[in-house]
């Protein structure tokens, strides 16, 4: 094969591998085992063939930048279809000192579901409101926020299991 055929070969290659190491590890996080071993064995094996014909070749540049651009292409793709196939959930924790009334009659009137629990900071007395919603709905919940209390702090844990309760943006299935 020719030089430029190697390289789209190895580009491509190495965008399939990344991409298959990136699911892989969603599917470890989920506990589903055997699909991501045999996921990491497609991975490791597809690995081993394109380094080591870049390794034989290193003096090749064409090879070498194939691999690498393969690599960050393979991270952009697989993080694509992970969030395709995940449902990305999230909960928003905002704790707000004075503005936490307006934030949550705020958050409630725009549809999301508020549990607030009284907690104590550094400066006294806090309300802490905490919202379980999909991904792509935290920037509508933080321009809601940050409209009443620019000083709030927000943070967010994504969640991997659930069950029951209201997901803002999540049809009832849950």
């Amino acid at each position: 094969m020719n030089t430029l055929v190697w390289a789209l070969v190895i580009f491509f290659s190495r965008i399939l591998d990344v991409s298959l190491g990136t699911i892989r590890v969603k599917l470890i996080v989920r506990h589903q085992k055997f699909i991501a071993a045999l996921i990491g064995f497609i991975e490791v094996l597809i690995f081993i063939l394109v380094v080591s014909k870049v390794i034989r070749d290193v003096g090749n540049l064409l090879n070498v930048i194939a691999y690498a651009a393969g690599f960050a292409t393979g991270t952009i793709v697989g993080i694509t279809i992970s969030e395709r196939l995940g449902r990305p959930i999230y909960t928003v924790n905002i704790i707000s000192r004075e503005k936490w009334q307006e934030i949550e009659q705020a958050l409630r009137d725009a549809g999301f579901g508020v549990t607030r629990l009284p907690g104590f900071g550094r400066e006294g007395t806090v309300a802490m409101l905490s919202v379980v919603v999909k991904g792509e709905n935290i920037p509508k919940l933080k321009t809601i926020v940050e409209s009443h209390d620019p000083k709030a702090f927000l943070f967010t844990h994504s969640v991997e299991d659930i069950k029951g309760g209201f997901v803002y943006g999540v049809k009832s299935k849950i």
